[in-house]
């Protein structure tokens, strides 16, 4: 039997780290095993990780021009069908409805093939009722292969949601993978950390910027205010420009609006900083019941968490580096309370 592995992610990886290292992971556990990546052309600023005894095949480029996309689907389902046809894999691991008609194609040839299909985010049935037609064609071939391969959710909260989304399913087709980053996060950078040894209290932000459904305008009040304590910096990959001029137009030398840095850079950065932010206001269901990846990111570097109440899932945790807060009313004398505490929060996952 092959000992080969394929992965399918049609978005860019290099701008999903779990699925790098889900990658790395893999590699770990089995460095004799070659895989085989499937993905489209990185037309980001980010540099792609060595991935040891990996073969990435990048197929079509996403674009915002519907007939350029449309094409880029279509390339990247026949090529990677015709790729697995011509190898011999033993599973295929696919991530995302959008990923996911090669795995349907093969799992009509080959009856017998592995294949696991994992969620990045969970789609409400509104969602699914607003997407295109070929989102929705794709729906269809999903819950056929649901009822053949195990699938997975980042968290309980998604999971359930799922459950009651696909009924067909029970609860044993579907496991619980949170979105972790590597382990030597914590081992090299988190529990080295220091606490910062003058009165400034300094907060990061890392992702996509958007004022439309995050608390983004709040915390720059509240930094604008109180910038002789507080002094914030954003590192944002991906940044409107409606939101960019928001953010310059406060001309406030305690906000800092930085260029995104490779994801395995992050903990040398992130560690020079004491609390770490998480900015969704909860505006769809996906947010609502969500553990962001940048949580777990800020736990393993030292960091204290500040998360809005409405992010239940996060919320039920109970980690006591993570703080609840309330974006609307932020109060700075909880901030020199609560949140100056040395890190000692070790992910239970490892």
């Amino acid at each position: 039997m092959s000992n080969k592995i394929a992965i399918l992610h049609f978005n860019v990886i290099e701008k999903y780290p779990p699925v790098m290292n889900f990658i790395f992971d893999t590699l770990e556990k089995n460095p004799s095993h070659p895989i085989l990546v499937f993905t489209t052309k990185n037309s980001t600023s980010y540099t792609t990780p060595h991935f040891p005894n990996t073969k990435i095949y990048r197929f079509g480029t996403i674009s915002s021009n519907l007939i350029q996309r449309y094409v880029t689907y279509l390339w990247f389902n026949l090529m990677c069908s015709i790729v697995l046809l011509m190898n011999k894999v033993e599973s295929i691991i696919v991530f995302e409805t959008l990923s996911l008609f090669p795995l349907w194609v093969i799992s009509k040839i080959f009856k017998s093939k592995r294949g696991h299909i994992h969620y990045h985010e969970y789609i409400s049935k509104p969602e699914r009722n607003a997407s295109s037609a070929y989102l929705k064609a794709l729906f269809i071939l999903e819950d056929q292969l649901l009822k053949k391969y195990q699938c997975s959710q980042t968290n309980v909260d998604r999971k359930r949601l799922f459950l009651i989304d696909k009924p067909f399913l029970n609860s044993e087709m579907i496991e619980v993978r949170p979105n972790m980053p590597p382990r030597s996060w914590w081992d090299q950078y988190g529990k080295f950390k220091k606490l910062s040894t003058d009165t400034r209290v300094r907060l990061v932000y890392v992702g996509a910027c958007d004022h439309k459904t995050m608390y983004i305008k709040e915390v720059l009040d509240w930094i604008n205010i109180n910038q002789e304590v507080l002094e914030l910096t954003i590192f944002s990959q991906e940044l409107d420009k409606e939101t960019e001029n928001l953010i310059l137009g406060y001309n406030c030398k305690s906000i800092k609006l930085l260029q995104p840095i490779d994801y395995y850079d992050l903990p040398k950065e992130l560690i020079k900083f004491d609390i770490g932010l998480v900015l969704y206001n909860g505006h769809i269901p996906n947010y609502v019941y969500s553990v962001p990846n940048k949580v777990y990111e800020y736990l393993c570097c030292g960091l204290q968490v500040i998360v809005d109440q409405k992010l239940i899932t996060t919320v039920r945790l109970g980690i006591d580096q993570i703080h609840v807060v309330d974006f609307t009313n932020l109060n700075l004398d909880s901030i020199r309370k609560n949140f100056l505490i040395a890190p000692s929060y070790l992910p239970t996952y490892y």
